[in-house]
């Protein structure tokens, strides 16, 4: 059995993996209006990738490549659709074209780790990444060394990251829940005292969400995109440590406690 990496042009193509892990299938383009299968073309990058669609058989491993080296899911091919007369494009047709990424390899996604969604994927640590060489191909074929480096990735939860854009996604979380924090727990209101819920701590750290529970004790919410660690256990802890030294001067409720959300791997 081989291993195989393919690129998903997610960023030219945006939706494509959600496509992709939707359908169970991997694809590569090259129409067969111009390039067929069986026709020699001079053209390197799809001379390269024809033999190596014609080389891969089920019971084969692929994983699908993102950009900023990260990884989709890792499949075992099933079955090839990827004749000329096979051409299903993945990615729909437009203004009478052939459409695009049609010639289908399916695949049966590893669903053991990881969320069940294609909106969570691994980014993979230095030591997890092939050589460049292979990560430029649209198809390439990995060494077994490089491919089960790369599937160990997925097994620690903290390679595990959101394809949502980081820039506010955190921010967006905080926003919502101080907005419905009923949604988070029952009974959870937020803290009446706005200049409280904007507190900054003598070290100039701030807190995400300041709430208040049915029992009267102030809760601490910290949001993170990614799985948790232990540094955002202590960071979380340090805000309580931080609030329970203002608590009295601030008179902000009887105890405190934290809740930390977050997303990457579900436990």
């Amino acid at each position: 059995m081989a291993n195989w990496k393919i690129n998903c042009m997610e960023d030219r193509y945006p939706g494509l993996w959600h496509t992709w892990f939707r359908e169970q299938i991997v694809a590569v383009g090259w129409p067969p209006s111009e390039f067929g299968l069986h026709t020699q073309k001079e053209r390197h990058d799809w001379s390269v990738a024809r033999r190596y669609l014609l080389q891969m058989s089920p019971g084969d491993k692929v994983v699908v490549q993102l950009k900023n080296w990260r990884v989709g899911r890792v499949g075992t091919v099933l079955d090839k659709q990827i004749e000329d007369s096979e051409w299903k494009p993945s990615v729909p047709s437009q203004e009478g074209d052939a459409g695009e990424m049609g010639r289908r390899v399916q695949v049966r996604w590893d669903l053991s780790t990881g969320r069940l969604t294609p909106d969570f994927v691994v980014e993979l640590p230095p030591e997890a990444r092939p050589n460049p060489r292979i990560w430029r191909l649209t198809l390439s074929q990995v060494p077994d060394t490089a491919f089960k480096a790369m599937e160990t990735a997925f097994h620690d939860e903290r390679n595990w990251v959101s394809l949502v854009p980081g820039f506010a996604s955190e921010r967006a979380l905080s926003e919502y829940i101080s907005a419905l924090p009923h949604l988070l727990e029952d009974g959870l209101v937020p803290y009446p005292s706005a200049s409280a819920r904007e507190l900054v701590f003598p070290d100039r750290t701030r807190l995400d969400v300041l709430l208040l529970d049915r029992n009267g004790d102030v809760v601490i919410v910290e949001c993170k995109q990614g799985a948790p660690t232990l540094q955002n256990l202590e960071q979380l802890r340090g805000y309580m440590r931080n609030a329970e030294k203002l608590r009295t001067g601030l008179k902000i409720g009887k105890n405190i406690r934290g809740i930390l959300v977050h997303g990457g791997h579900e436990s």
